[in-house]
């Protein structure tokens, strides 16, 4: 990642090897429905509980949210359809506008596209404008 992706996240309460305790996220999420993936608790163990002020696109970017109702935050069908797998929420981002995603092999989407491969190269995407696969 680079400097800037770094420091933002870092200003946030990211630290590299960060792991929180993620069972109320975990239960949450599963009483909502949601299969939660290893690839998905190992993202929330790093990343979950996070407010992120990305100075950069003068965005947020939220982990910390709890979802409360499967169906009217959508079983995201059509977002699974073309990832061609099972995403679970783990945040909003784009100061609440997109729904950030974790699949089940550990990349990473949002409700218009894939960000990344895994969870360092989609915060790299997002915050530097890097690559970014839209539907």
């Amino acid at each position: 990642m680079s400097n800037e992706t770094l420091k933002i996240l870092r200003d946030a309460g990211w630290y590299e090897g960060r792991r929180i305790d993620i069972k109320e996220i975990e239960d949450n999420l599963e009483e909502l429905g949601y299969i939660v993936f290893p690839e998905v608790k190992s993202f929330l163990a790093e990343f979950g509980n996070l407010e992120i002020e990305d100075t950069i696109n003068d965005e947020t970017h939220n982990t910390s949210i709890r979802f409360t109702n499967y169906d009217d935050n959508g079983s995201f069908k059509s977002e699974e359809k073309y990832a061609g797998e099972k995403l679970v929420p783990v945040g909003m981002i784009d100061s609440g506008n997109l729904v950030l995603f974790v699949s089940e092999s550990g990349r990473v989407y949002c409700s218009t596209g894939k960000l990344g491969e895994n969870a360092k190269e989609a915060w790299e995407n997002l915050i530097n404008k890097g690559k970014f696969t839209p539907w």
